[in-house]
């Protein structure tokens, strides 16, 4: 049975018409952030009434054993490290997913027997209309396609046990930077969201809030991808050049996997301004730092000094180094009923621990189609 996540909203025929009508549930505003690498924060999103339902099925399903424990979260990894016999399950990050794909089935989320089934239908409802808005206030044509394979639009419901916690991290990465398997599936993550389902949440006395790391200064240009090419650093602002610019790896140079090369995009966004000569992927991109590519890669100094990776890989150099003075830190309460939404590729994030309480959400990623493989072989050290 093909497992579609989400389900399909019939569109109308002024809709399919005109991409320029209004946008149906999302503000201009929450594209314009996300379009420019911010998080798009929709409080009240879903009603009381609506987040009550949904946080009841979650708990139910949960306490009935219908949860996969992932051992992601920050009580997980720390409690396995020093005993496994000592891992308290209820204290870690447990999922209730759409798909399962290492059993390459569909999960207990589309269950149309397990719990309440109208509730979730209606919160994917939403969220295909979710997808449909971003899609065109976004021009990702793409993630508003579900025919690229089994789990190409994640959706689940999530739990954070108390303490838990998840480390800094980006949601999706350049197929190069993913080693050999880079270019094994399908698809890759395009946004990220979440809903959450908490009651009385107190950030203050309660933690678990989402961590997010935006830039002090405002994208020149979409950010994410370029031609498939997907982010990976910035141009840092300067006082005759004040706006940030996105930093994509083509990873396909002369359709080679491996053979790589770093660009921005010309003023008029009419070409690609290439940084760096070519350059094999292995080692390079697993064993750098914005040092690295700054005095070694980049060509041009006065360019090179500016640049800064999304995240760079951990080294002792890069927790010598220290973070990236760029970034802000936005704090996002999850607060029951409020939507978040942002760009897969670009924002770093983590999730703060958790104190005393469960941390409840519905979350999930949209897909767009990944580049074809390079058909001129591979490039591998």
């Amino acid at each position: 049975m093909r497992c579609q996540i989400l389900i399909t909203v019939v569109m109308t025929i002024s809709t399919q018409v005109s991409m320029m009508a209004a946008l149906s549930i999302l503000p201009e505003s929450a594209i314009n952030t996300i379009d420019r690498g911010g998080i798009a924060v929709i409080k009240d999103f879903m009603s009381p009434s609506d987040v009550s339902r949904l946080r009841a099925d979650a708990s139910t399903l949960y306490y009935d054993g219908q949860f996969t424990v992932d051992a992601l979260a920050g009580y997980g990894k720390t409690a396995s490290a020093k005993d496994k016999s000592s891992f308290d399950a209820t204290k870690d990050r447990a999922v209730l997913p759409a798909y399962i794909p290492s059993q390459k089935k569909a999960g207990p989320f589309l269950s149309t027997t397990l719990g309440d089934v109208d509730a979730r239908q209606k919160l994917t409802t939403t969220i295909t209309a979710l997808r449909s808005d971003l899609a065109k206030g976004l021009d990702r044509p793409g993630i508003d396609v579900l025919d690229y394979g089994n789990d190409n639009h994640e959706i689940s419901f999530t739990r954070f046990g108390p303490g838990a916690l998840l480390a800094r991290h980006i949601d999706e990465h350049n197929e190069e930077c993913k080693g050999r398997a880079g270019w094994s599936r399908p698809t890759r993550r395009s946004l990220s969201w979440l809903v959450y389902l908490n009651e009385d949440w107190d950030e203050n006395h309660d933690g678990g809030n989402l961590r997010t790391y935006e830039r002090k200064a405002e994208s020149a240009f979409s950010v994410g991808s370029r031609h498939g090419d997907l982010q990976i650093g910035w141009l840092k602002s300067t006082a005759d050049d004040p706006r940030e610019r996105p930093v994509f790896l083509d990873g396909r140079r002369g359709n080679v996997s491996g053979k790589c090369a770093l660009y921005i995009d010309s003023d008029d966004r009419e070409r690609k301004v290439y940084l760096t000569k070519e350059f094999n992927s292995d080692p390079y991109l697993f064993l750098t730092s914005d040092f690295f590519v700054q005095n070694l890669l980049i060509q041009n100094h006065v360019l090179g000094k500016r640049f800064h990776y999304l995240e760079q890989p951990k080294s002792a150099l890069t927790s010598y180094l220290g973070q990236d003075s760029g970034e802000q830190i936005k704090d996002v309460a999850p607060t029951g009923g409020t939507l978040v939404v942002f760009d897969s590729v670009t924002l770093p994030h983590e999730v703060m621990p958790t104190i005393s309480r469960e941390r409840w959400a519905a979350s999930g990623w949209f897909h767009e189609k990944q580049q074809p493989e390079p058909t001129g072989g591979q490039i591998f050290l």
